[in-house]
């Protein structure tokens, strides 16, 4: 019985004290990217997905001075519906063959029993930009002289409603 508690006390403490870690690594392209040198803002969005749907939106900005470096993208759909979960898991995985084979984009998306979480990360310190502009054009993006701006990115984000604030290491 007391292996039991002990095993417990060493569980919770683990919650406890890796919850309160602030991240500051990203995955891209199957390597770990350090991201303590840049500044960071998160952002939100509010959005509905229909009767039933309940929709989390948030991305977070890497950057140094004016130029994005990393964004990392999750939009999670919540619905008892399977009807309506195979239809936004559909929707994310169409999306995500226009940018097969694009290195340094990468899309996860990953259906649960009541979600369909869709997380994409893009480093822009290392994508193709040209073969990324190919994909999503040159209107209404984010790219001047052949770099990512976060004013550009907030600018746009701001017209659907999102907000962010910036992230501080205290």
């Amino acid at each position: 019985m007391k292996k039991i508690g002990l095993l417990l006390i060493v569980i919770l403490s683990l919650f406890i004290f890796s919850g309160c870690d602030k991240s500051d690594k990203v995955e891209s392209n199957g390597t770990t990217v350090s991201t303590s040198n840049m500044k960071h803002k998160h952002c939100t969005r509010q959005a509905t997905g229909g009767t039933g749907i309940d929709v989390n939106l948030n991305y977070d900005l890497y950057y140094r001075g004016e130029d994005l470096l990393l964004l990392k993208s999750v939009e999670q759909v919540i619905s008892s519906s399977d009807e309506s979960l195979d239809k936004y898991e559909d929707a994310y995985k169409s999306i995500s063959t226009h940018y097969k084979g694009l290195e340094y984009y990468d899309q996860d998306v990953v259906r649960g029993d009541t979600s369909v979480t869709n997380t994409i990360v893009i480093n822009y310190e290392k994508i193709d930009i040209n073969h990324l502009l190919a994909i999503e054009g040159e209107e209404d993006n984010i790219i001047k002289n052949g770099k990512a701006k976060v004013d550009m990115w907030i600018t746009l984000a701001k017209k659907f409603g999102t907000k962010c604030e910036e992230v501080t290491n205290g």
